[in-house]
Parts: structure tokens; C-alpha cells; sequence
């Protein structure tokens, strides 16, 4: 209770002593008030009185001396008793203590079990002191000093109890401090050897075995092991080593770690950081009753590699002391474990980087033996360190180790005969002046006396003090380039010299300026060089940009490809010129198109030349009407055209009726004037599509192309009839003349030329012999058929309103897959329960003007089927064929976006199918339409090629995407060698306007295989698929892959050898003896069974005989040379007709000659030979149709 009652003032400068004597006499009970000095403590005690006072001496501004001295001397105060915190080092302190009135003492430092019981030995004897009365004065002698000195005697008996208890504590501290020395010294002994017999070692290994050797020479140690883990294995110690007691030995190696041993779970389990106690170890229990060993973690950055078991001597646990130096022990082994690890893994670095050093010096030397340039280094010497392959090749191979060798034995300068200096060289140079010579072009000759010329640079490099260390230099052999600079400037002085003009345009730069005219140019035009730079063409075209011509310009630059073209120019002063332009693409080294080289030939007078020539031969001097000759030419394209597109046309022969009275009375001057008057009459009245021609005399023909009915061409015969007869005034005479016209039919008067003109003048001799001044035609039953068709017409009309007319779709084939790309349709006409063929009603519909309705119901038919199949045609086009009449109807495109956008069908699926005949009308206006279609998205087909009027020319100027060769060509085409010659020109013809082709009317494998290798694109026939009507075609659509062409077309893998011969026994022996030559060899025994062959095989190569039964060997070549020139044509054979042979040879017609009898390794070589010369032909081919594809891309 006397802790608890008491109420103690400490007074310390010291914040944490002050913090100390407050929780411990807290923590005993005591109330505390607490003072930083004197001057604090005794504003305290003007309001407090404590119980006790424990003061410290020194102190800022008031000390203890002091603050006890002021206590004593006031009366309030003296009561209280005073405790000096003292060190009792000094004996001044308790003189000083004593003489200011100090009550007890308290030996520093501040320790618990002192401090306590002397603060209670106080309280308890506070009632005592304060009854004794008898004060005590002496004086003390201390060095040399004299103190009078006044205290009680029970002050000086605890001063003497406080000395004699501070006496053996430090007695005590010592003795202990003695014995931590020795043990520490001891532990410092073993550890400084430990650490010296470890530190050498560098393997693991050994390291572990010399440190458990180490470890038993430490104080009390009886025995150690080393777990550590397990490689491959997580949470699992192994012995890696153990020393001591034997009996340790065996137990050691049948120990389960893992489920047994306390020390693993205290590693895995605990994670213990420091050395640890581990009793009751399971491996001791025949050592120790304890079972007692310390485990020391070995650690390395927090992760523990190891556990280092140790066995006190007695078996008992380790005191916190030893632990300690265990620990110290420990460390030091954990180092030298890292410290070995770290040698291993710098020894494997070491050995890595040493490999990847050899790698890269090897790769640097593989990499500058391979640069097409000669490198050299050198040191500051003019030592070569370095060089490489292309060097030594310079130096013909002679090894040079330093500059002063350069010259002598390796080159001679080009204009002497000495060796060259080797202070011209680059790389000494750039020595000397320590600094980089860059570009030098040095003319030499080699031993061998050729003549080169190198471009070297060189640099010198410095160390990091700048000092110089050597340089580096590279030289090139320029000789190529220079001699292609050379050829460069000869093909720029012929260009300057050239009496073409030659104008270069920049592809890549805006507007396409020019960039380069020649002399001639200037010549030519009008323009200097200054005046046309930076600009574009076109201003020699000045307003007149909408020449055809330009149109295949402005295409091959499209196209990036070559392009020819007559155009029509204007000089600088206004006058024109026509040229031949000759367009060709520049392509850089990046594969695009940079420039344009345009050649102008100035054609001007071969130009009006031509034209006055080919206006003598066609036109009529007298009226300028067409002659004879242009008439027979427009009437032959109009039999063609019709009978390709099973039209009609109307041949009109017109006489002056008694044109010979006129003639005779006024003379052959007014006769001529009146034909002149007739024929201006005739222009004004006939359609420009129409032909007018003079035959001579007072005879004309009318040549009515449009396909219109017989009564409309009658009408319009007879209009132009009444506008003829008006009266005319000829030598100031009123003449009034009439006509007598004979008008016939194509097809049904006639399918020539000649009978349509004789049939109709018959007809005119006729109206003639009828009165004159009338309108006959060639045959009466003509009026029947009139009536017929009009019947017919009106069926059609109803039919369109009973929609019996149905759409049915024929399927193509992309010949480059086999599959299908795309549908055409056609109209197919139900009426009275019978299907009506196309040719029966259309070219009707076409004349009555029910064709443009017709057309625009299968349109329209065509685009809602779309509708509902839009998911299924993905890939695939539907094209409508639409005729003229359709197309030049004013609507006509309206018509055509009003119903896409009903249906909304993507017009990138429609594809509109037109003939030649529909350009022919207005090629402008067609133009315009197409242009405006495409821009839509319609794609467009022309249709029936190669039977029409100007087709190369419509297809040069309209944006068709397709050509369709008409079936007239594809019949005969594997057969006849024209047929194919035509096939394989309009196919090629396509290809190089970028049109893709398509073939009708295929209906055989072999016109499918002639086409496969001709490079169609695509086919359409019954080979492939009939017209279906539209469920069939959905299901086709659903089941594509039903619907491929035969795969066997595509195997063109293996060589394919066909051999003709009319003697059964020379096939069968060619085929022993080529049997293991692997080719698919093919044999026919007539020409016309190997032409079939032809047609169905890839067939690279034929032999024949030149005797067959149906023609000989050298037509059946001829033949196959114009179906398939590609295949290789050769001769077995025993005849003897030289002549015929060399003529076919040297026509080609023959690649090699082998005679009968033939010497078996012979022929074999020759074969092996010609099929090597095929497949060059077919790697040529690829290479073409690639280069093809690329200007296309680029296109």
C-alpha cells in the first residue's frame, strides 16, 4: 500500500529517463508528477506536496544541488524527503549531496530490482527519520578540500548501504562480463578459423564438407549436418553432408526428413529466420535424453538454402549467447555457399559469353564476307587487322599485311606504268590527317590489265581519349555502274538526237506533269522545255479532249501498260497536227509505274493522205454519197450482224424514172446537179445509221439497218419517196421527177450481198414495169407473212400481261476453279400449253417495239428472285440481256434504279449483257449510260464478240468487264484450225484490255479442254449446265459443290506424251519401250483419234508418224500447230522425203526429226530434251500470266 499512497515527483532534464521512471513506479502504484529542472519542480510544489522527491544533479537552469538546497531551506517544504540520482562515480557528489540536505541516494543506471526496493526501503523508514532529531556535523578531507558536512545518521547508513550494494553489483557485472569475454573470445577463435577454412574453397561440395569439419572445432560442439533441398522437389531437405558422433552416422542415412524431422516443419511450416532450439529430435534419441540440437537457417536474400543442425556436447539446448555466435557462424556459411553458387554460375557466364563471343566474331566474319564490298581495318600502324572475301578477290588473292604493300604487287594506275602509290590509298591517307575521306573514285588496272574503277570511303576511329587507334575503309568496284552511267548518257544523246518527239511524264506526281521533252519536241509543237514543264499533255489537245484516241491513253495509264493511239494535237501558234503516240510505262525498283515515255511521230500528211485515199475508194465523187465499194462493206457487217443476233434488215434499190430524158435535154451538167440535189434530199431523210450509196447512173440504194417491220421501212420509203418527188429547178426550169423503188428482205430474199442487190433491183424493174413511181416488193406472199407476225405480235403483247413469259438460268463456270460464278438469264415463253422457243418471238418483239417491255419484265423478274436469293448468290453474278431498242430509250437508266432500289438488290450482282448494235446507234449517248450504270455498280458483258461491227474499238472505248465469244466459234473450235486461231485471239485480246473472257455454247469435253488451255475465264453451255428454270438453279445454289467441272481437267502434274502411228505393233513397242520413263503416255492410231485426244489431255508433246491413214504426219502437225502451238510437234518415221520434212522444219511445223529404226537411248535423250524445252514454255507462261496479274493489281 505504501506504493500506492505515495505521490513521487521525478525531476529529469532526460525525456526518456523521465519516460522510464514514470512507467516503472506507475506500474508499481505510485501517483507521478514530472520536472524537466529545478525551476519546474518548485512551481510544482507551490501547489503539490509529494510524498518523495527523485531529482537528477545535472540539470539546465536549476540543478540538483540547487533545487535540494531551496527545498530544505523553506519551511513549507524541508519536510519532504530528497533522492539524489547519482552514479556515486564521484566522491564530490555525495559531499555536495550531503551538504544540501540530500535524504538518500539512488545509484544510476536505472535498473528495476535496485530501484524499487530502495524507493520502498525509503517510504518504509520515512517515519522513522522523521523522529530522529540528532543531526551529526564532521568534516571531510577530499582532495585537499575540507567539507563540514551536517547530516543525521540514518542518511549516512544508507549512504553506506548504497556504496556497499553498488560495490557488488559491480563485483558481479565483472565476473560476468569476464566470463562473456572468454566465451566470446573463444567464439571469435573458432569463427576467424571457420571463416579462414571455408573462404578458399570454391565448389560446393567441398565447401560443405570443410565447413561441418570447422564446425565441431567450436566450444561444445559434439556434432552438425546440413539439410538442404531437394533439386526438383518442393518442401524437402536432404543430408548434404554431416560430421561428429558416429553413432549419428547410420541412423543419418535411413532418416525420413521430411515426415520425421521437427527442424524440416520449423524451415517449411514456422519459416524460421534464426537459429532456433529444435528439441525432441527423433535422431538423437540414442544420443541425449533431450533430443536436443540447434537449426541455423542459411539464408540468402530472405530465401533459405539450407538448415545447419548442431549438437551440444552435453545434448542439451543452447544458451541465447551461443545461439548468437551460432548465427555469426551461419552467416558466414551462407555467404560462402552463395559466394561458391555464384562462382559456378560465373563460370558458366563466362563460358556462355565466351561461346556467344565466338558466335559473334563468326557471324561478323560471315556477314562481311558476304557484303558485296571490300572492307579493310587498320591500326594506327598501318597494320591490317581486318578484311574480307571481296578484298582478297581484288587482290587476286595476294595476302597484304600492311599499306606500305598496297600498290607494288596488286595494281597499276591507269595513264603509267609504275605501281601505284600506296599514299593514294583512302585508308593511308585517312591515317595521316586523322580524319574521313569519303567517296573517291580511283581509275586502276589490274595485273591482268583490266580496267577498273573503285569508289572507297574511309574513317579513322579513337579511343575514348581521342587517340587515334586506326581506320576503317570500304571500297567498291564501280566498273558496272560506270559503264552503265556511259550507256545511260549514249541512250540520252539519241533521244536528244532523235527525230521523234519525246515527252516524259511523272506518274507519281500530281496531274501527271511533264518532267522532260527532247529537241524534236520543241520542233514539233511549238513549246520550248520551259513552257511545257510541270504541265500536263493535255494542253496539246487544247479543247478537242474527247477524241477516241484518247480514250486508250487514258486506259493504258490506268492500266500502267503500253498504249497506241492517232491523236490530234494543236501547236503553240493554234494549227493542228495529227501524231502517233506510242505510250510506255517506266517501272522502278519498287515495281510501281513512275513514269510515262511518250513517242509523237508526226503523221500528219500519211494521215490526210490516207483519209483522201480511202474517201476516193468509198464515196461518190460527184454526190459524196457512198459508192459501190463502202455499199457492198456496210452490207456485208449487216448480214453478219443480223444473222448473229437473227435480225432483219431492209436493201432499198431506188432509178429516176426517165432520168435519161433529163439527161439528154439539159445536158449532162444539169443531170449531175440534179443527182447532187436527189442525194443532199436523201441525207436529210435517212437516219445516220442507215446507208445511202450510189451505184452510178441515176441508180441509189438504201440500206435500212434498224430491224424495224417491213411496213415501218415501207413508210419511211415512201415519206422519203414524197420528199424526192418535189419539184426541182434546173436551168431555171421547174423538173418534177418520181421513182421506182424495189425493196427486198434479209434473211428471206437473201443471205449475200449479191442476191440481196440483184433481188432488189428485180423488185425495182418491177415497180418499173407496174407504172412507175411506186413502192414493189421483191415477193408478193410477203403480205401473208405480214399478217402472221402481227397476230404474233399480239400474242406477245397478251403474253406479257399474263405473264406467261418465265425466266430460266443458265449457270457459268470459272474455269480457274471449276466452280460457279455467276447466271445468265434467258426468257423462255409458255403459251397454249407449249414452251415457245426465243428465236421464234424475239427478234418479232424487237420490230414490233415490245421488246423494251419485254426486257424490263425479266429485269424486273430477275431482281426480285434476287431478293430472296441474295444469301445464296454470294460470289455469283446474274446477268440481262437487253436489247438496242431497250438501251436507247430514254428512261432506260431510271427504269433500271427505280427497280434495283424496289427489289433493293446490290447492282454489284447485276452484269447487263449488250451487242455491238447498241453502240451503234449513239456511241456517245451509250456512253454516258454505261457511265452512269457503272458508277452505280452494274457491271456490263458484251455479248456475241467477234461478229459485230468495230468490236476492238467499242472495246477500247466502253467500260466492258466481260467479252462473251459467240457459240458460231466454239463449235469446231478443238478441230479447226482458224476457229481456234480466233478463239485464242479474242481471248487474248480480252486479257490484254483487262476484260475477262467467257465462252457459250460449251457442250463438249473437248471444246471445254481446248478452252482450259487457251486461258478462258469462264464458260457457259450444256457441258456445264442447261438453263434451269428458278427452283433448280436455288438448288444448284444451295449444292455448289455438286456442280464443279471434272477435277481431271486440272491434274496436269505428270508429262504427257501422245504418239500417232497407223501400225498397231511400233505403238505397242514404243510403249515397252518408254514404260518406265514415267509419262502418261497417250496412243492413237489416225490423226482424228489423236486429235480427240488432243482436246480431252494436257498433252505436252506428240509423235507421229508422217504416214497416216486419214492425212499424212506433216498436215496432222500443221493442224495441231494452229489448235495447240504450244504442244511440241515431233517426227518418227522411215520415209525419205527430205525436202518436204526440212520445209516443215523450217517452218516450224517440226521440232525434231528421229527415223525408223530408232536406237532406243536416242530417242529417250530427245524426248527428255523436249519435254525439258516444254517446261521452260510453261514456266514462261506463269511468269506471263503473274506479270499480267501484277499490272492488274497495280492497275
Amino acid at each position: 500500500m505504501i506504493f500506492k499512497e505515495a505521490n513521487v515527483l521525478i525531476v529529469v532534464d532526460s525525456a526518456t529517463q523521465a519516460a522510464e521512471l514514470q512507467l516503472l513506479l506507475e506500474n508499481s502504484g505510485c501517483t507521478v508528477w514530472l520536472a524537466r529542472n529545478g525551476v519546474e519542480a518548485l512551481e510544482i510544489l507551490q501547489h503539490r506536496t509529494p510524498t518523495v522527491i527523485v531529482s537528477d544533479i545535472v540539470m539546465p537552469e536549476m540543478d540538483g544541488y540547487q533545487l535540494c538546497h531551496q527545498i530544505k531551506q523553506s519551511d513549507k517544504t524541508k519536510q519532504i524527503p530528497v533522492i539524489l540520482v547519482t552514479a556515486l562515480a564521484d566522491p564530490r557528489d555525495v559531499v555536495h549531496g550531503l551538504a544540501c540536505g540530500a535524504d538518500n541516494f539512488i545509484v544510476k543506471p536505472n535498473d528495476e530490482h535496485y530501484l524499487l526496493p530502495r524507493i520502498q526501503y525509503f517510504l518504509v523508514n520515512h517515519e522513522l527519520r522523521a523522529q530522529e532529531q540528532v543531526q551529526t556535523s564532521f568534516e571531510v578531507l577530499l582532495e585537499g578540500e575540507r567539507h563540514f558536512i551536517t547530516a543525521s545518521r540514518q542518511q549516512l547508513l544508507d549512504l553506506l548501504i548504497s556504496t556497499y550494494e553498488q560495490g557488488v553489483r559491480i563485483n558481479h557485472e565483472l565476473r560476468t562480463k569476464h566470463d562473456e569475454l572468454a566465451r566470446s573470445n573463444s567464439l571469435l577463435h573458432s569463427l576467424f578459423h571457420f571463416t579462414i577454412g571455408i573462404t578458399g574453397q570454391k565448389k560446393e561440395n567441398e565447401l560443405i564438407d570443410e565447413a561441418l569439419k570447422r564446425v565441431l572445432q567450436f566450444p561444445d560442439v559434439a556434432a552438425t549436418w546440413l539439410l538442404m533441398p531437394e533439386k526438383g522437389k518442393e518442401n524437402c531437405l536432404v543430408v548434404a553432408g554431416h560430421s561428429g558422433l558416429d553413432q549419428l552416422m547410420q541412423p543419418l542415412t535411413e532418416f525420413d526428413c521430411i515426415n520425421q524431422c521437427p527442424c524440416h516443419h520449423a524451415v517449411f511450416r514456422d519459416k524460421i529466420n534464426q537459429p532456433t532450439d529444435i528439441t525432441q529430435c527423433p535422431l538423437l534419441k540414442h544420443c541425449s535424453h533431450q533430443q536436443s540440437h540447434a537449426s541455423i537457417p542459411l539464408l540468402i536474400e530472405g530465401e533459405t538454402i539450407g538448415v545447419l543442425n548442431v549438437v551440444h556436447v552435453n545434448g542439451e539446448a543452447w544458451s541465447t549467447d551461443a545461439l548468437d555466435a551460432l548465427a555469426s557462424l551461419g552467416r558466414q556459411l551462407s555467404m560462402a555457399l552463395g559466394r561458391a553458387r555464384l562462382f559456378d554460375s560465373l563460370e558458366m557466364l563466362v563460358e556462355e559469353r565466351t561461346k556467344a563471343l565466338a558466335n559473334s566474331e563468326s557471324m561478323l566474319r560471315n556477314v562481311l564476307n558476304n557484303l558485296p564490298v571490300a572492307v579493310l581495318v587498320a591500326d594506327q600502324d598501318g597494320e591490317l587487322i581486318i578484311s574480307n572475301q571481296e578484298f582478297s578477290q581484288m587482290a587476286d588473292g595476294v595476302v597484304i599485311q600492311s599499306l606500305d604493300q598496297f600498290g607494288q604487287p596488286l595494281y597499276i594506275e591507269q595513264q603509267s606504268t609504275s605501281y601505284c602509290d600506296p599514299g593514294r590509298w583512302l585508308l593511308h591517307q585517312t591515317l595521316q590527317q586523322q580524319k574521313a575521306c569519303r567517296n573517291i573514285l580511283l581509275d586502276i588496272k589490274t595485273e591482268q590489265q583490266d580496267i577498273q574503277t573503285l569508289l572507297s570511303s574511309a574513317v579513322p576511329f579513337f579511343d575514348r581519349q581521342h587517340k587515334l587507334q586506326g581506320a576503317i575503309a570500304v571500297m567498291q568496284d564501280m566498273t558496272e555502274q560506270r559503264q552503265q552511267d556511259l550507256q545511260m548518257r549514249i541512250r540520252t544523246r539519241a533521244i536528244e538526237a532523235s527525230i521523234n518527239a519525246i515527252i516524259i511524264t511523272d506518274n507519281e506526281a500530281p496531274d501527271q506533269p511533264i518532267v522532260y521533252v527532247n529537241p524534236a519536241f520543241e520542233q514539233l509543237t511549238g513549246y520550248t522545255s520551259a513552257e511545257v514543264l510541270g504541265k500536263n499533255c493535255r494542253l496539246l489537245q487544247s479543247q478537242d479532249r474527247h477524241q477516241p484516241g484518247l480514250d486508250s491513253i487514258r486506259r493504258a495509264i490506268r492500266n500502267n501498260c503500253k498504249g497506241n493511239a492517232e491523236l490530234l494535237n494543236y501547236r503553240k501558234d493554234g494549227s493542228s497536227f495529227w501524231n502517233d503516240l506510242t505510250l510506255a510505262p517506266v517501272v522502278n525498283d519498287r515495281g510501281h509505274t513512275s513514269h510515262f515515255v511518250g513517242i509523237l511521230r508526226d503523221i500528219t500528211e500519211s494521215k490526210n493522205y490516207r483519209q483522201e485515199l480511202e474517201h476516193q475508194a468509198n464515196y461518190d465523187s460527184l454526190t459524196g454519197l457512198p459508192n459501190r465499194n463502202l455499199l457492198n462493206d456496210r452490207l456485208q457487217q449487216a448480214i453478219a450482224y443480223a444473222k448473229r443476233h437473227d435480225q432483219q434488215f431492209t436493201l432499198a434499190f431506188l432509178d429516176i424514172d426517165h432520168f435519161k430524158v433529163i439527161n439528154d435535154s439539159l445536158g449532162h451538167t444539169a443531170g449531175d446537179e440534179l443527182l447532187q440535189h436527189i442525194a443532199e434530199r436523201m441525207k436529210r431523210q435517212i437516219r445516220d445509221t442507215d446507208t445511202i450509196a450510189r451505184l452510178g447512173g441515176d441508180e441509189f440504194v438504201i440500206l435500212l439497218t434498224d430491224n424495224s417491220p417491213i411496213s415501218t421501212h415501207v413508210r419511211r420509203l415512201d415519206k422519203l419517196r414524197q420528199q424526192l418527188i418535189r419539184p426541182v429547178m434546173l436551168e431555171q426550169q421547174e423538173i418534177v421527177i418520181s421513182f421506182s423503188t424495189g425493196i427486198c428482205r434479209y434473211p428471206m430474199d437473201g443471205d449475200t450481198s449479191v442476191t440481196l442487190l440483184r433481188n432488189a433491183d428485180t423488185a425495182m424493174y418491177e415497180a418499173k414495169h407496174q407504172g412507175r413511181n411506186r413502192i414493189c416488193m421483191f415477193k408478193p406472199e410477203m403480205n401473208t407473212i405480214v399478217q402472221q407476225r402481227l397476230q404474233m405480235e399480239q400474242a406477245i403483247r397478251q403474253g406479257l400481261f399474263s405473264k406467261e413469259f418465265l425466266v430460266y438460268y443458265q449457270p457459268q463456270a470459272d474455269l480457274s476453279t471449276g466452280r460457279l460464278c455467276g447466271l445468265e438469264a434467258l426468257v423462255r415463253w409458255y403459251h397454249k400449253e407449249q414452251m415457245i422457243s426465243p428465236l421464234a418471238f424475239i427478234s418479232l418483239a424487237e420490230q414490233s417495239g415490245l421488246i423494251t417491255e419485254l426486257d424490263f419484265y425479266v429485269f424486273t423478274t430477275v431482281c426480285n428472285q434476287i431478293s430472296q436469293w441474295r444469301n445464296e448468290l454470294q460470289g455469283v453474278s446474274v446477268a440481262v440481256n437487253f436489247s438496242a431498242l431497250s438501251f436507247m430509250d430514254a428512261q432506260f437508266v431510271p427504269r433500271i434504279r427505280t427497280i434495283l432500289e424496289l427489289y433493293q438488290v446490290d447492282p454489284d450482282w447485276i452484269k447487263i449483257e449488250m451487242t455491238e448494235s447498241i453502240l451503234m446507234h449513239d456511241a456517245d449517248e451509250s456512253l454516258l449510260k454505261m457511265q452512269e450504270l457503272r458508277s452505280l455498280g452494274i457491271h456490263f458483258s458484251i455479248d456475241d464478240f467477234g461478229t459485230g461491227y468495230s468490236s476492238l474499238a467499242y472495246l477500247k472505248r466502253f467500260p466492258f468487264g466481260q467479252l462473251k465469244i459467240d457459240r458460231s466459234f466454239i463449235g469446231d473450235v478443238y478441230t479447226d484450225p482458224d476457229s481456234a486461231a480466233l478463239v485464242r485471239s479474242m481471248i487474248s485480246m480480252g486479257h490484254n484490255l483487262g476484260i475477262k473472257v467467257i465462252a457459250e455454247g460449251v457442250e463438249t469435253m473437248e471444246q471445254l479442254g481446248f478452252l482450259l488451255k487457251a486461258g478462258c475465264d469462264e464458260i457457259q453451255g450444256y457441258f456445264y449446265s442447261m438453263p434451269l428454270p428458278a427452283d433448280k438453279c436455288f438448288h444448284q445454289l444451295q449444292h455448289r459443290e455438286q456442280a464443279q467441272l471434272p477435277p481431271e481437267l486440272y491434274a496436269n502434274g505428270q508429262r504427257c506424251l501422245l504418239v500417232v502411228d497407223s501400225e498397231t505393233n511400233i505403238l505397242q513397242a514404243l510403249k515397252r519401250e518408254l514404260r518406265l520413263e514415267n509419262y502418261k503416255l497417250l496412243l492413237a492410231e489416225s490423226a482424228a483419234q489423236a486429235i480427240d485426244l488432243l482436246a480431252k489431255n494436257n498433252v505436252d508433246i506428240v509423235l507421229t508418224d508422217l504416214r497416216l491413214e486419214d492425212m499424212t504426219g506433216i498436215d496432222f502437225l500443221q493442224k495441231v500447230r494452229a489448235i495447240y502451238p504450244d504442244v511440241i510437234r515431233m517426227v518418227l518415221s522411215a520415209t525419205t522425203e527430205i525436202s518436204g520434212i526440212l520445209k516443215a522444219i523450217n517452218e516450224c511445223v517440226i521440232y525434231r526429226f528421229i527415223t525408223k529404226p530408232w536406237e532406243p537411248n536416242d530417242l529417250k535423250l530427245q524426248l527428255a530434251e523436249a519435254f525439258r524445252l516444254r517446261a521452260i514454255q510453261l514456266e514462261n507462261e506463269q511468269m506471263k500470266q503473274q506479270l499480267l496479274a501484277n499490272e492488274k493489281k497495280r492497275g
